[in-house]
């Protein structure tokens, strides 16, 4: 019996759950066991197998009927995942993708494809089903969709703030489009607003125009305005008040011309006044004209010699009189240009006079422009009186004939008098010049004599006796007495000065004489005593002139012996310099050979010890130290230049990697932290960046510092986040885990086991442990359930069935389909009785065992397929209805499937 059952009984029929997962993996996709595969993926009670079947077969419809009609959320849910992956990875044709996307209805799935469909069309019909904003916002910035289709998308789009974000992040032309329409649309916003304001102010400035003073500048205002109204006045039908708007301008416009009505006929009575104002004007500007023209006819005439043809310019002038006396100029008027007509008249009259005088001043223009310009003083000297004669017989000339005086003699003075003038006024300059520094000396000389400064004043009076010689006799006699006075000081100074310089040189050469015979004094004292001397004897001026020449060779003598013991001091003192200059030559061997070499750390320690052992080498010959100093100064100076220039360099690095710490703080802490560090080794290898040098490793510092306190800061507050979310995470999985040991039901526990896997845990912690264990423990207590609910459908049918008018709809679903087919033609439904009995593994004392026996080695060996229980059960269902004689084989299969 026990081999038998093992040899009817497959493992896909066993009652564990677990043994019919287990031997889905030996089933094959083929028309063999393709059948059995979908009776468990749609009819098998438990979960994972139901799964593992679809797993097998791996058919894009049946996960699809499996999303959509499986009782198990779980399981739809994986199928739908299933769906999107194949739909994803195009494991399905084009027309089936298309009708899927159709005939789906779900927007968690549609959205998955449109997020990742590569199919620029596909993706642009998701995304226009699905309006999405957060679709549509990423998709735009993405390169798949063509830009006709993105512009559709926009027009979903009507969150200003998010068209204002999208305007600076889209690529060219849609962010120009997007600015522009933003900008349309923020200007159609305001124009209401902004034509408001327009109108209400052009509809002020209208009504205020008829308050000013002056009427032209109240018409020009309002013509202003008016065409100000004109423009503004077709937008007027964005606002709501439109008609009173306009009824407002009109009644402003009435009172404007009803304020304005006397004010336009005084103004056209003030037209008329300056009207006939103007036309005298311009009779009297006809009358000057007339006058000016006849002066330039007379001085014409005059200037051609020819007087005997005036006589037509009196009657000219005559006519003129009688229209000026009979015109309607105003009296005042009229009785200028009589006084100028007559006053021409008494001109005609003096014809003869003028013209003599008219000759003298051409004669005199003649001299004048023969004679010579000067060029010296001397020249000036003798001119000067000349050309002062000339300027006033000009004036004198000019003046008596006035206007008559022609315009080509005047231009011809003109130009002459500019020639001269320029050379006469700089010689005249120059000789007050030297008049008024002469008169300062002399000032100055009488200062210092009363002070007692008698020494300067011998030399101050060689400087004025030179000044004096040069000045004209004019300027001498000026200052004869001041220059006179002078000289006599100077000789009685000249006088005293022999008294006393006398005595003083005979003591100042005894000294020296002492000197010479001494031999306590240290050399550099009797050098400088010496040198004190001769400084001395200079300022003493002459002695005696019976003793002078005598007082000199015994000074000379003297001083010469004095300081004969000074000779060698001082050979060692520029062997001493010698030695120094070799010693400075060597240092600038040394600058020369530092210029070679590079700018390091032990750079800046060199020069300063070569600049210190300069200064430390002692005194050398005047002329040879200016000439090495000048080559030590150039060589430092190109040293240091080259300093400064790594300094600079130094300096600009430095700052720049200021800048570069200051944009880290922008940066997460890690990677501000780990970019502080290679910035400080960088810093490390940049030399010294001159005296700033300090306070830039300061404002380093201060940055770094700051990067280190984020860290440490960040790491606390990481510590109590992770403190804070730790004790939320263990406060919620207690509640959770007491829902789950809570749980009785299906749902209770699908609910529980969702909120267990939703727990956000941290990562190896002991929680995530116990989370997983607890799963385990829910899934078993789901699978416990499933199994009980399944055998529980089982002892619900066996009861429907002792029921004598049972029907389908009393019966558990999954047994309906099967209920009452009348299909079955092979075995009663007492021996499908025994033939569950058989596979099942319960005793059979059923009279037809043998038979039945038989009858299932016969279709097994004919289908190549082993019978299962549930399947012999559905052919027993196919009767309907049991009989009052059948009840017997119901408790039979209680005892079966108890």
């Amino acid at each position: 019996m026990m081999i038998f059952k093992r040899w009817f009984a497959p493992k896909w029929q066993h009652k564990d759950a677990a043994v019919r997962q287990q031997a889905i993996a030996g089933l094959n996709v083929d028309a063999q066991h393709k059948e059995i595969l979908h009776e468990l993926a749609f009819n098998d009670g438990h979960e994972a197998v139901r799964r593992a079947a679809l797993e097998k077969l791996n058919e894009f419809s049946l996960w699809w009927q499996a999303s959509k009609q499986d009782n198990a959320e779980r399981l739809k849910h994986y199928a739908e995942s299933q769906l999107v992956q194949m739909v994803l990875e195009n494991r399905i044709s084009a027309p089936l993708k298309r009708q899927f996307i159709e005939e789906c209805h779900r927007s968690s799935i549609l959205e998955k494809l449109a997020q990742t469909e590569a199919d620029a069309d596909i993706r642009f019909s998701l995304i226009m089903r699905l309006k999405k904003t957060d679709l549509i916002l990423t998709n735009l910035q993405q390169e798949l969709l063509s830009l006709e289709q993105k512009r559709q998308l926009l027009t979903l789009i009507t969150e200003p703030k998010q068209l204002e974000k999208l305007s600076k992040q889209l690529a060219e032309p849609l962010a120009s489009e997007l600015k522009q329409q933003l900008q349309q649309q923020q200007e159609a916003k305001d124009k209401p607003v902004q034509v408001r304001k327009v109108v209400n102010l052009l509809l002020a400035k209208l009504n205020a125009v008829r308050e000013r003073g002056d009427l032209v500048q109240m018409q020009q205002k309002w013509l202003q305005y008016q065409q100000e109204w004109d423009t503004v006045q077709s937008d007027l039908a964005l606002l709501d008040d439109a008609a009173e708007l306009t009824q407002k301008y009109n009644k402003i416009k009435l009172l404007t011309e009803a304020a304005w009505a006397p004010l336009v006929k005084e103004q056209q009575l003030q037209l008329a006044q300056q009207q006939k104002i103007a036309a005298l004007k311009q009779q009297q500007q006809e009358f000057e004209t007339k006058l000016q023209a006849l002066q330039q006819q007379l001085s014409q005439l005059m200037s051609e010699g020819r007087l005997d043809e005036t006589d037509p310019l009196a009657a000219e002038v005559a006519t003129l009189l009688q229209q000026v006396s009979q015109s309607d100029l105003a009296s005042a008027v009229k009785a200028s240009l009589q006084k100028a007509l007559t006053a021409f008249e008494r001109q005609l009259q003096q014809l003869p006079a003028q013209a003599e005088q008219l000759f003298k001043l051409t004669r005199l223009l003649a001299d004048w422009s023969v004679a010579t310009v000067p060029a010296d003083a001397t020249q000036f000297q003798h001119i000067e009186a000349k050309y002062q004669q000339w300027q006033q017989e000009w004036s004198k000339g000019r003046k008596t004939l006035g206007a008559m005086l022609p315009d080509s003699l005047a231009e011809a003075q003109q130009q002459l008098n500019a020639q001269w003038q320029a050379v006469m006024t700089g010689f005249a300059g120059q000789a007050e010049k030297d008049l008024k520094s002469l008169r300062s000396k002399l000032a100055e000389f009488r200062r210092l004599y009363e002070a007692g400064r008698y020494k300067v004043l011998f030399g101050l009076f060689k400087g004025i006796q030179q000044s004096y010689a040069e000045l004209t006799p004019a300027q001498q006699q000026q200052l004869s007495k001041d220059y006179q006075a002078a000289e006599q000081q100077l000789q009685h100074l000249n006088e005293l000065q022999n008294y006393i310089a006398t005595p003083r040189k005979q003591e100042l050469v005894a000294q020296m004489q002492a000197l010479a015979v001494a031999t306590d004094v240290a050399a550099p004292e009797r050098a400088e005593q010496v040198k004190l001397a001769r400084a001395t004897w200079q300022t003493l001026g002459r002695a005696d002139e019976a003793l002078e020449a005598d007082l000199n060779q015994a000074f000379n003598l003297a001083c010469e012996q004095a300081f004969a013991p000074c000779r060698d001091y001082f050979a060692a003192q520029d062997e001493q310099r010698k030695q120094n200059a070799l010693i400075k030559q060597q240092i600038l061997a040394d600058l020369t050979a530092l210029l070679e070499q590079p700018l390091d750390k032990s750079f800046d320690s060199q020069l300063t010890r070569l600049q210190k052992s300069w200064r430390e080498s002692g005194p050398t010959e005047s002329g040879l130290y200016k000439e090495l100093s000048a080559q030590f100064k150039t060589l430092v100076d190109q040293l240091k230049s080259r300093v400064r220039g790594q300094h600079e360099q130094n300096l600009a690095e430095k700052q720049q990697l200021i800048q570069k710490a200051q944009q880290l703080l922008t940066l997460s802490v890690d990677e501000a932290v780990a970019g502080a560090k290679k910035l400080q080794q960088d810093w490390k290898q940049i030399g010294f960046a001159g005296k700033t040098d300090q306070q830039l490793w300061s404002e380093f510092r201060v940055v770094c510092d700051q990067i280190f306190a984020n860290k440490t800061a960040a790491k606390q507050q990481q510590d109590q986040q992770w403190a804070e979310q730790q004790q939320q995470a263990e406060t919620q999985f207690a509640e959770v885990a007491t829902q789950c040991a809570q749980a009785a039901t299906a749902s209770e526990l699908h609910a529980a086991h969702s909120a267990l896997k939703a727990l956000d845990l941290p990562a190896k912690s002991v929680l995530s442990q116990q989370k997983q264990q607890l799963l385990a423990q829910v899934q078993q207590k789901l699978e416990t359930l499933e199994q009980s609910a399944f055998n529980a459908s089982y002892q619900q049918l066996f009861a429907a069935l002792e029921q004598a008018d049972v029907t389908a709809d009393a019966i558990p679903v999954r047994f309906r389909e099967d209920f009452a087919k009348g299909n079955e033609s092979q075995l009663t439904r007492a021996q499908l009785t025994t033939a569950i009995e058989l596979i099942s593994g319960k005793d059979c004392v059923a009279a037809d065992k043998a038979q039945v026996q038989l009858q299932l080695l016969s279709d097994k060996h004919n289908s190549g397929t082993s019978l299962t229980v549930d399947a012999l059960l559905k052919r027993w269902l196919s009767f309907g209805a049991v009989k009052a004689e059948e009840q017997g084989l119901v408790q039979r299969l209680k005892a079966v499937f108890a």
